[in-house]
């Protein structure tokens, strides 16, 4: 059994090594033709597994099978619950009965054939020749898994923790080409996973932890190059965080967007509606929405909102003072209603830099628009807050 195993690391070695590092590994000049593919070693370990080293791995198998090397030792008893028929009545009665364990009197890692760290490797080229087999022979390689991880020495435990780090690469393999093409899991991204997870021998929670972290990974690296562009598009920012909403993420706690970067993102979302004039002082539930969705605090939200408005409000009334300087009285209209929309969310109490003698201009073109197609009472109120914010006696 000796010899079989250090061949078999001989092999992983020959695969994962050039022939210089090999050499210089086993201190031994192996020639030139070591390989019994015939061709150098590129030194790569990834998805996939040499034929050869498999058809080894499989006859260390077979030789622990064919004699019957394995051992099975009772480690404990459960107690289940059995229905039994007395006469014409049913009983439920309980019934020890006991836990196996198979074991191996002779392993590769007892024996110091090999290391835990050659151990590992080949049980995870085992299992990657198992997971990209397909036919009879995949399905033979499935069910050696747990026999070959045995053989080597290695705990359940620990075979399960080298099925989950591969089952993580496959997973975020197939999880981040359906989010890129696709935008999101569809049910056949689902019974590729579910595929996945029952070859690899993974538990459902295993499972569901992975989806969960590659979701989560993907997502961030995601936000990282969206909110890192200068010219982050505001549709393209609704749409990811929509993204995230519905695959019950949250933008802070699972992708982990910092807080700076929330506020940057509702500023992006609100902003282009702010200007058009679409979101007005009846529009709480569009901002609410938007709030809730980025997971801030109502108020949060509102502090945001009014530094957002007060920074609008002051790039708005820059414009209204060059067009008055360029004497073209004519544009400044939409300028001055969009000003007023923002007085009246705050009720006048914006911080403007302006003079006397522009406040009153302003007022008067203001006050020479013709508003008769809205609520008076509105119109109203909106003149109060607007006289408030350019620094206007109030009657």
């Amino acid at each position: 059994m000796v010899p079989m195993v250090e061949s078999l690391v001989l092999e992983l070695e020959r695969t994962m090594l050039t022939q210089q590092q090999l050499s210089q590994k086993r201190k031994k000049d192996f020639g030139e033709d070591v390989f019994k593919s015939g061709k150098s070693s590129e030194g790569k370990l990834g998805i996939g597994a040499e034929g050869y080293l498999m058809a080894d791995m499989m006859n260390l198998v077979d030789f622990y099978t064919e004699n019957d090397v394995s051992e099975t030792k009772e480690v404990g008893k459960e107690t289940v619950e059995k229905k039994v028929t007395e006469g014409d009545e049913e009983k439920t009665i309980e019934e020890e009965i006991p836990i196996t364990e198979i074991t191996y009197p002779i392993t590769g890692l007892e024996t110091l054939a090999l290391n835990d760290e050659m151990a590992e490797l080949l049980y995870r080229q085992f299992v990657i020749g198992a997971f990209t087999t397909q036919g009879p022979q995949g399905g033979r390689y499935e069910t050696s898994k747990a026999t070959f991880g045995g053989i080597l020495g290695l705990t359940p435990e620990k075979m399960e923790e080298i099925g989950s780090s591969i089952g993580e690469s496959v997973y975020e393999n197939i999880i981040r080409n359906a989010m890129s093409t696709k935008g999101s899991l569809e049910q056949n991204d689902m019974m590729m996973l579910a595929n996945v997870q029952n070859k690899l021998g993974l538990s459902a929670e295993a499972g569901e932890g992975m989806l969960t972290s590659s979701q989560k990974k993907i997502l961030s690296e995601e936000a990282g190059a969206l909110l890192n562009d200068d010219v982050a598009r505001p549709e393209a920012v609704k749409y990811f965080r929509e993204k995230c909403n519905s695959m019950g993420m949250e933008l802070e706690a699972d992708v982990g967007i910092s807080k700076p970067r929330l506020v940057r993102m509702f500023e992006m979302d609100i902003t282009p509606g702010l200007i058009r004039g679409e979101i007005t002082v009846d529009s709480g539930d569009v901002l609410a929405e938007v709030q809730e969705s980025l997971g801030l605090t109502p108020e949060d939200a509102e502090k945001i909102f009014e530094n957002l408005v007060e920074k609008q409000a002051g790039l708005t009334l820059g414009q209204i003072k060059g067009e008055i300087l360029r004497g073209r009285d004519d544009s400044i209209a939409p300028l001055i209603k969009r000003l007023v929309t923002y007085s009246a969310f705050v009720n006048g109490e914006l911080d403007l830099n302006v003079e006397e003698a522009d406040a009153y201009k302003i007022m008067n073109l203001y006050d020479a628009m013709d508003l008769s197609e809205e609520d008076p009472d509105v119109v109203e109120s909106n003149k109060e807050a607007f006289k408030i914010a350019l620094k206007l006696s109030v009657e």
